[in-house]
């Protein structure tokens, strides 16, 4: 419910002023902005149920902090996918995983998208006037300047959206293959190609344009229907991106992996149906579009806040790791490896700081019992029990071995 709401909100937001530009009426200005701040109180309420939602479900303090100041910046969404794919990027050095690497692409290029766009936007509305006055959106679209470096910008963005779309496309299509053998492979590509291929349909008009005669002789329905047929091409694409990790909240037990699948989910929907700033360039009053940017860093802090958090679970819990390797289900791959690559970091990171605590007490000849007896203590403290029973085990069998290797030569 809450993924079809926000998704509602966006294409009512960047949807009418395309179809009244299309259409051959216009209404009052005291319509469009009741329009507009009913989809304002939409959006704040949207914000503040997912925040209620995130906050209820993450018991660690480190999720609670406050990110209403910090949502209106497009730089902190680009800084949470920056964050992401870093560590995704270790967990690949790591493992080397196909479908880490494709989710890591799309990451990356999202957040050369969101940036690319800031520019573009930034850049485009500095030929505006400083003082918007309402203004008809007919007339808004009339007197909109164009630069000449605004032109390369368009089609930069268009290729690092398509290349992004199509490499998360891929990933989600691989993790949701298991449900190719319930449906059949030739009906499940049928079905997972319809977001794919309609969202690159658009496009045709710069390779073919097969409606060109259609846009010639009547350009105001061929207008409309674009805008009623193909007004949520990101946001459906967003839906089924979300569905793998929606779905994989079904597939695991454990409750607080559940939470964290369904806020990446939900943060999957929320990112890659936002990414739309074509209706905020218009710079029409009241600023449409305005409401679907501003889904972008609520949608980039759900998933790294999910991804992350679901990984250091698996990283932690090895009853979740056990339950993971159990099971064939295709769209736990994604945590699987990058949890997997997490444990593995945090063991090593604990290996080295006993390795050093265990070389300075050697060193140290002076070091009274109490101190070693401390120092364990605080290591063990560090570990769970069953970690820290498992490694004291092969201190203690290395340390008899050892003791019965030098009393030999005395034999």
């Amino acid at each position: 419910m809450v993924i079809l709401f926000a998704i509602s909100i966006m294409v009512l937001d960047t949807t009418i002023v395309k179809y009244i530009a299309f259409s051959n009426k216009e209404y009052p200005t005291p319509l469009y902005v009741s329009i507009f701040v009913v989809l304002v109180i939409l959006f704040v309420i949207a914000v503040i149920v997912l925040l209620g939602f995130v906050k209820s479900k993450n018991s660690q303090s480190g999720l609670k902090r406050g990110l209403s100041l910090r949502s209106t910046y497009l730089i902190i969404a680009v800084t949470f996918l920056i964050m992401l794919v870093l560590t995704l990027v270790d967990s690949i050095l790591a493992k080397g995983d196909r479908i880490l690497s494709l989710y890591t692409i799309s990451f990356s290029l999202t957040a050369i998208a969101i940036m690319t766009s800031l520019v573009y936007a930034t850049y485009t509305l500095s030929h505006q006037p400083s003082n918007i006055r309402p203004l008809s959106i007919h007339n808004s679209f009339i007197g909109l300047p164009r630069s000449e470096l605004a032109i390369y910008f368009g089609p930069t963005l268009d290729i690092i959206s398509i290349l992004s779309f199509v490499s998360v496309w891929i990933a989600s299509a691989v993790l949701m293959s298991t449900y190719k053998r319930r449906i059949g492979k030739i009906r499940y590509w049928t079905i997972t190609s319809i977001p794919l291929i309609y969202f690159l349909f658009p496009f045709e008009k710069n390779v073919v344009d097969i409606f060109q005669s259609l846009s010639v002789s009547s350009p105001f329905l061929y207008g409309v229907l674009n805008v009623i047929i193909f007004s949520a091409t990101k946001q459906i694409g967003a839906l089924f991106f979300s569905l793998v990790f929606l779905a994989a909240s079904t597939l695991v037990t454990k409750r607080e992996m559940q939470k964290y699948l369904l806020i990446t989910g939900i943060g999957m929907a929320i990112l890659y149906g936002s990414i739309e700033i074509d209706t905020l360039l218009y710079a029409t009053y009241p600023p449409f579009g305005v409401v679907t940017a501003s889904f972008i860093p609520m949608g980039a802090y759900l998933v790294f806040t999910g991804i992350i958090r679901s990984a250091r679970l698996v990283a932690q819990d090895s009853e979740l790791r056990r339950e993971f390797y159990n099971t064939a289900k295709s769209q736990l791959t994604l945590l699987k490896t990058v949890g997997v690559a997490q444990m593995e970091k945090e063991l090593i990171k604990k290996y080295k700081s006993m390795d050093k605590r265990a070389r300075s007490i050697e060193e140290d000849s002076r070091f009274e019992k109490d101190n070693v007896k401390e120092a364990l203590h605080g290591l063990v403290d560090e570990l769970d029990k069953e970690k820290a029973r498992e490694m004291l085990h092969d201190v203690l069998t290395e340390l008899y071995a050892k003791s019965r290797t030098d009393r030999k030569p005395g034999v």
